[in-house]
């Protein structure tokens, strides 16, 4: 009696190990991008028979929930969150988050109940405000690049064509805003009659924009969009933007646009006539 009770309590335990075992090696991660205020969807897919699901956010508050009396809506969630409710059993349990915002940046779980097991998903939730464009402001010798409205937190470098021996003198101000997101603007001193191209790059972890200008300048800008990428496995773009200029710091000195610089005979030329003048 004392054997089969012993050995009863084995197979239940066994059993409950089992099913167990069974949860956890279900259990997958997926990480998703998000663009701040634009819809998103946070993948949730198992196979058919699903009976019970639930969406959790990352401080474990229920989002939606779904079992044989319908769905329920959490009141944070429900202007902004729903499931594709007549594809449940088929096992397609996505969630739509719509208007995202930096808060709602995290992790994530979907559970499903099949066949009296449960299986989670966890979707790992990143949030972008990618870098679109920026001005760059020149004053004298001092050009300054600048950005708005970015997230995550971005980094601004300063790099010349060609290469300077000398470090690039600059200073750099990150401001975060009361929407979580960050304004950048920095400030580099550049040499008289400077044909170098300078370039100011703004980057974050998901996006990189970079801008170029030639020398100290006062004359009119062009901006030209040079590059645009998508990777396969991420949703970030990562973006070129260049503005050229020609510009005159003092009779004397003449700089070109990008790498090509006038001639010394039309530079002769330009001088004599501003002397006439």
């Amino acid at each position: 009696m004392i054997l089969q009770r012993d050995l009863g309590f084995l197979l239940s335990t066994i059993q409950l190990n089992f099913h167990l075992f069974l949860f956890l090696i279900a259990d997958t991660e997926t990480s998703v991008s998000c663009v701040i205020n634009q819809d998103c969807i946070l993948p949730c897919r198992f196979k058919n028979g699903v009976t019970v699901m639930e969406w959790e956010s990352k401080t474990s508050s229920l989002i939606v929930s779904y079992d044989h009396r319908g769905f329920s809506y959490s009141e944070s969630f429900r202007s902004r969150a729903s499931l594709f409710e007549d594809q449940i059993s088929r096992g397609n349990g996505d969630l739509l988050l719509r208007g995202v915002k930096v808060d709602d940046e995290g992790r994530y779980r979907c559970t499903a109940k099949i066949n009296g097991i449960y299986y989670t998903n966890l979707v790992v939730l990143p949030i972008e405000a990618p870098v679109s464009t920026f001005r760059i402001h020149q004053d004298g010798n001092r050009i300054t690049c600048s950005s708005e409205g970015i997230y995550p937190q971005p980094e601004l470098t300063w790099s010349t064509e060609p290469p300077s021996n000398t470090t690039l003198q600059n200073r750099t101000t990150v401001h975060q805003t009361e929407e979580k997101l960050y304004d950048i603007s920095s400030s580099l001193t550049v040499p008289d009659c400077s044909d170098r191209i300078y370039s100011c790059t703004i980057r974050t972890q998901l996006t990189k924009i970079e801008n170029k200008t030639t020398g100290p300048t006062r004359s009119k800008i062009t901006t030209k969009k040079t590059s645009t990428k998508q990777t396969a496995n991420k949703n970030y773009r990562v973006a070129g933007w260049r503005r050229a200029h020609r510009v005159r710091t003092h009779p004397g000195c003449w700089l070109g646009v990008g790498r090509h610089k006038l001639t010394d005979q039309l530079q002769e030329r330009m001088i004599k006539t501003l002397k006439q003048k």
